[in-house]
């Protein structure tokens, strides 16, 4: 009787759980869904954020303080800054900072480019308001004590010496286009400064360019209206640095012998918020493989390497920044092949018929990239601090998606059309003797 008993009550108690369960499925424990806010403080900071409800948090100062903004006295100040982020600040000591981000489970970043220098810290969002002092004292109080400076040097060469040689003609492609000047400047410190920037230097260019004027402070994870309090309690005031130097055009060569030739060439391309036509142009002319140990045979550019004979490969290369750009080409070959490979390509690209079926291929390529890009928390914050610190907005993927359809067979004409129709640029390192000048292609 007992087994009989057993057996009814065991099944009624599953059973109630099953159902239980069941009813909890039923019930919507989903966050509402919100959308991204931005805001412009009298002060001139931007404030954008996005609460997405992850359980981390991250929030990001970003400067109008990248080389573009470097004086005479000041070259190299941009990247040293980067490297420099996470030592001793009028607030904190390196030690603390480290500690501190170690108990709170957080993390902290330092990325720079032609135009910016943000510092952003990840931290569970149970922790934020720790990690937005670290982040406070890091972004806006550096005191860059010679010594910790000097301990610098050893990375900064080691980053140097790493540069493969597309790095290093993309540098020298923008010291061409700009003249050395503004967005021409290097975004590495230069070979004669290297531990030679000093504390004055560094403060100099901080006073000059970490100022609320010239401030983005966007978040992921974080309350918009929490943002926006945080950032005018930072105490920090004063406009942003004036932008110098436009497009004009120019060749660097740099003779360093060896079996590999790397060459850039570009013309002036679109800026930020209108660069829609010099992407989608971009992709026509082939980005290079999208997957690792991939091919690109769909790529225009890499047909004309083939058909031109000998070893190299080419990739078309755009750039925007705040009111300028640049669109062109990249082309690595054998160095007795580079000379007929770069002028093949230069035709090619010179003569391109843009048909209807190459934009429409172009721009599903390009919106898969951009909507891939938005899957990363940190493409995302990089993207809105760039558009809010460039622009004073910031323009979702839907909406950049939706300018990328707007492209026309005429815009991709137009946009290549202002590149290679008007004063070009040139950079190229290897060995450079069967390489034909600007003036020759």
């Amino acid at each position: 009787m007992a087994s009989k008993v057993t057996k009814p009550s065991l099944i009624k108690s599953v059973s109630q759980r099953g159902y239980a369960a069941a009813a909890a499925a039923q019930q919507s424990y989903a966050l509402p869904v919100q959308e991204h806010q931005v805001t412009t403080l009298p002060s001139g900071t931007v404030v954008a954020s996005l609460e997405n409800n992850a359980p981390v948090s991250k929030v990001a100062l970003f400067f109008k303080a990248g080389s573009r903004f470097e004086t005479p006295a000041t070259l190299g100040a941009s990247h040293m800054a980067r490297l420099c982020a996470g030592t001793s600040t009028k607030q904190f000591s390196a030690f603390h900072i480290t500690r501190a981000l170690q108990q709170n489970g957080g993390g902290l970043a330092a990325e720079g480019g032609r135009e910016h220098v943000g510092y952003v810290v990840d931290i569970n969002r149970d922790h934020l308001d720790e990690g937005l002092g670290l982040l406070t004292a890091v972004g806006t109080g550096p005191v860059f004590k010679p010594w910790e400076v000097a301990g610098q040097t050893g990375r900064l060469k080691a980053e140097i010496a790493s540069l493969d040689s597309s790095a290093v003609v993309l540098d020298l492609l923008h010291s061409a286009a700009f003249r050395g000047q503004g967005l021409g400047n290097s975004i590495y410190v230069p070979s004669h400064k290297v531990g030679g920037v000093s504390q004055a230097a560094l403060l100099e260019f901080a006073a000059a360019t970490h100022t609320a004027g010239g401030m983005a402070i966007v978040g992921l994870g974080v309350e918009h209206d929490a943002l926006i309090s945080y950032a005018k309690g930072l105490g920090i005031s004063g406009g942003a640095a004036a932008a110098t130097g436009g497009y004009g055009g120019a060749e660097i060569r740099h003779e360093t012998g060896g079996p590999i030739t790397t060459v850039a060439v570009a013309g002036e391309g679109g800026s930020i918020g209108s660069g829609a036509a010099a992407a989608v142009a971009q992709y026509i002319l082939g980005t290079g493989p999208s997957t690792k140990y991939g091919g690109n045979a769909s790529s225009k550019l890499a047909g004309v390497v083939a058909a031109a004979g000998g070893a190299g490969a080419a990739s078309a290369i755009s750039a925007s920044y705040s009111d300028s750009g640049l669109l062109g080409y990249f082309v690595v070959a054998e160095s007795a092949a580079a000379g007929s490979i770069v002028s093949a390509v230069h035709d090619a690209v010179k003569n391109l018929a843009v048909t209807e079926a190459d934009v429409a291929a172009a721009k599903l390529k390009l919106k898969a990239a951009i909507l891939m890009a938005s899957e990363s928390q940190t493409e995302t914050v990089l993207d809105m601090g760039l558009q809010a610190l460039l622009t004073g907005g910031y323009a979702a993927p839907a909406a950049t998606t939706a300018a990328v359809d707007a492209v026309t067979v005429a815009d991709v004409e137009a946009a290549l059309g202002k590149a290679f129709g008007g004063k070009l640029s040139m950079a190229a390192v290897g060995s450079l003797s069967g390489l034909p000048y600007l003036d020759q292609l």
